[in-house]
């Protein structure tokens, strides 16, 4: 048997999803520190708008999970209590709905914002940075600083 697999069978589903996220978290780490550049950007924004539905899906898979029961009815309230948990909750509902139709829970209005590129060229191979903003209403977040204090809680 594969280890990966053997290792997953042992996992609960949330414990499943948080492994997803992690690796989702791992790509946006490598597009905001740099990496060879071998995809249109698009690609890279993709993989960012990823981490951001896979942060916030974890909070249903545990709610759904009958193994997280005794925690279940508690998830809602730990992310609204969390500013950086909340700010992902409507990344991800803007991004599922192309705007905020609902009540946010940071009350900030997250955006994607401006990216700003580092291109390493003259090098082989190239590679590339992105920093990707997130405008609020309290000012603009570094979005990978909120996807690691989202893998912090």
């Amino acid at each position: 048997m594969d280890p990966g697999k053997a290792e997953m069978s042992k996992l609960t589903k949330p414990q499943e999803q948080f492994k997803r996220l992690h690796r989702w978290y791992e790509c946006f780490k490598k597009i905001n520190d740099g990496k060879i550049h071998d995809k249109p950007s698009d690609f890279y924004q993709d993989e960012v708008y990823a981490f951001f539905m896979n942060c916030y899906h974890l909070k249903d898979w545990i709610k759904n999970d009958p193994a997280a029961a005794s925690v279940a009815d508690k998830v809602e309230d730990y992310i609204n209590n969390n500013l950086e948990l909340s700010l992902c909750a409507d990344i991800y509902n803007g991004l599922k709905h192309l705007r905020l139709d609902r009540e946010e829970p940071s009350g900030e209005s997250p955006k994607f914002g401006p990216r700003k590129y580092k291109v390493g060229l003259g090098t082989e191979p190239t590679t590339i940075a992105v920093k990707y903003i997130i405008n609020t209403s309290s000012g603009p977040i570094d979005a990978f600083e909120i996807a690691t204090k989202c893998m912090e809680a």
